[in-house]
């Protein structure tokens, strides 16, 4: 069983922010289907990022500024048990398909807005895109150190995280929809999401002094909480917050450290933090990471070797655990994604299929929408809906 089978969505989204939330819902069972405009998702020809972050959907293409193609989408919408948007705030008034209008003709419709800044305030028209926020909400300096260059993160984390906790608002409002039968509109913001992420950074109380302890070639906080090289030149990365996992890493590594002055109790670890790390430098160095992987975590030493993103597809754990999921893809093959999140003791999650063609599935859906063959191929003809194979 799938916790949102049954459930209809609409996914008008683009590029990353608000596709990944309507394909969370996809991953719970629900049904989406993703309209896109003639010449499709912006994010297309990033395909890796497209095939990962709309797995599960069907696809139709419309040019929804013309009457007709309009008149479809809200036929779908009218169906649909949630609808998911990412527009700069504004562009769907223009069209009638903000919430306040759509919800006059499926007052029962969870609408989840996934904005840059929000739906008020003096940003809203501007560009809520994620290295944007990732200076703008303190990430870049934070990471990069106070009066150093800013850090750049790879991995999109406000892009992220606002469809993540997007698709936990509509789940919520599903289940508040159950006592109230009414539907509602959800607006989550990569600026929210940015400052969710940072609640430690953004605590702020009387006498609390702020450390920013951020640099261009961060490698760990202390010398008991960062990477060390190893003689094979990999990288370890290192965690002792306990004092039982200070005594293991001294038993693996000599048990004089456990008694040397410099280092007994935490406080003079701390006043001693270059020392040890230099100790603990040239101990890592003398050994390859496999051996230390194998004694450390004998000795209950919190221990983790720094794998890059092809090892992880090989990784046993993760195997073992399904973290990834082969599907077939019309051109492409066996695509393999990351699985389901998260998992349940009497529910499962799904993926249909892998991410579809622009226009894969639109005579399939006009078809269900009761569109004769004929209608479709007078769509198709006047422009307003596109297939696959009529994509130019």
């Amino acid at each position: 069983m799938h916790p949102l089978e049954g459930l209809r969505v609409v996914d008008l989204t683009t590029m990353i922010n608000g596709p990944v939330a309507a394909m969370l819902l996809s991953d719970m069972g629900a049904e989406v289907i993703k309209i896109e405009p003639p010449d499709g998702d912006p994010w297309r020809p990033m395909l890796g990022g497209f095939l990962a972050y709309n797995r599960g959907k069907r696809a139709i293409s419309l040019n929804m500024k013309k009457e007709a193609g309009k008149r479809i989408a809200l036929q779908l919408i009218a169906k649909a048990d949630i609808l998911v948007e990412n527009a700069r705030w504004g562009v769907w008034h223009r069209l009638g398909l903000d919430y306040e209008s759509v919800a006059k003709i499926n007052p029962d419709l969870v609408y989840l807005t996934v904005t840059g800044h929000g739906t008020s305030g003096p940003f809203i028209q501007r560009p809520g895109y994620d290295p944007l926020l990732q200076a703008r909400s303190g990430h870049m300096v934070g990471q990069g150190g106070i009066d150093q260059a800013p850090v750049f993160h790879l991995i999109a984390l406000n892009d992220v995280a606002s469809p993540m906790l997007g698709a936990y608002g509509v789940a919520l409002a599903l289940l508040q929809g159950l006592r109230t039968g009414k539907g509602q509109h959800v607006v989550m913001s990569l600026t929210n999401a940015s400052v969710c992420l940072q609640a430690m950074e953004f605590l702020s109380h009387p006498g609390l002094k702020p450390v920013n302890k951020g640099g261009e070639r961060l490698i760990g906080l202390n010398a008991l909480t960062r990477h060390y090289q190893t003689s094979d030149e990999r990288w370890l990365m290192l965690y002792c917050p306990k004092e039982h996992h200070w005594q293991g890493l001294c038993r693996s590594l000599w048990e004089n450290l456990y008694s040397d002055p410099r280092f007994t109790t935490p406080e003079k670890r701390a006043e001693n933090d270059k020392a040890l790390a230099g100790y603990l430098i040239k101990a890592f160095a003398e050994k390859p990471a496999e051996y230390w992987l194998e004694v450390l975590s004998r000795a209950d030493v919190p221990v983790s070797l720094g794998l890059i993103n092809e090892e992880l597809l090989e990784d046993p754990h993760c195997l073992e655990n399904g973290f990834f999921e082969d599907r077939d893809h019309p051109l492409l093959g066996r695509v393999r994604h990351h699985g389901i999140t998260p998992r349940f003791s009497d529910m499962s999650g799904i993926i249909r299929r892998t991410g579809p063609l622009l226009g894969q599935h639109t005579s399939e859906v006009l078809a269900e929408l009761g569109y004769t063959r004929e209608e479709i191929d007078q769509l198709v003809e006047d422009k307003v809906a596109f297939l696959t194979e009529e994509i130019p």
